[in-house]
């Protein structure tokens, strides 16, 4: 399966890309291919809705930004796989600007399945996730096979290894 991680960390070697890490080598593990994109420091804009990727009937953006190097891979992803750290009880910015960005295809037209991974400082952001994770899931049609959620320095426990192990074996 081709599995394209979206990692909205400003921090390449934090606690998310703790999380991503541990995905990424049990996915290929397991024989998946696996392209992650550190997206937390990329020049990635939110979506104008000026329609130019609809009318145009292609899926390519009007924005020439850090977006168009995803495109190709976001085509070709069979599994979506958003990781993010939690600001002030939503994902970052630079995360939110590339799912809006989805908007070019409507609908990723490979995608079967999707996961969160997600860190926080505390405790208390889940619902906060839930509600905007289930619509924009649900909106893709794609399976959603969960969020791991890890608080402090829990992304690098092995409990949470074996949380993300248990969503690469229902790939």
């Amino acid at each position: 399966m081709n599995i394209l991680v979206l990692n909205g960390s400003p921090r390449p070697n934090g606690n998310t890309s703790a999380l991503v890490e541990t995905f990424t080598a049990e996915a290929q593990k397991a024989g998946h291919k696996v392209s992650v994109f550190q997206i937390g420091n990329r020049d990635i804009r939110g979506c104008k809705n000026c329609d130019a990727c609809r009318a145009t009937l292609n899926g390519n953006c009007v924005q020439k930004d850090d977006m168009q190097e995803i495109y190709p891979v976001m085509r070709e992803c069979e599994m979506l796989v958003i990781a993010s750290p939690i600001y002030y009880y939503s994902l970052t910015g630079q995360t939110h600007c590339a799912i809006e960005r989805i908007y070019a295809f409507e609908r990723l037209p490979k995608l079967k399945k999707a996961a969160l991974l997600l860190t926080a400082a505390g405790f208390g952001f889940t619902s906060a996730i839930q509600t905007y994770k289930d619509a924009v899931i649900g909106h893709m049609g794609a399976k959603d096979l969960g969020i791991v959620k890890a608080v402090g320095s829990q992304s690098k426990s092995v409990a949470k290894q074996n949380e993300i192990r248990e969503i690469v074996k229902k790939i």
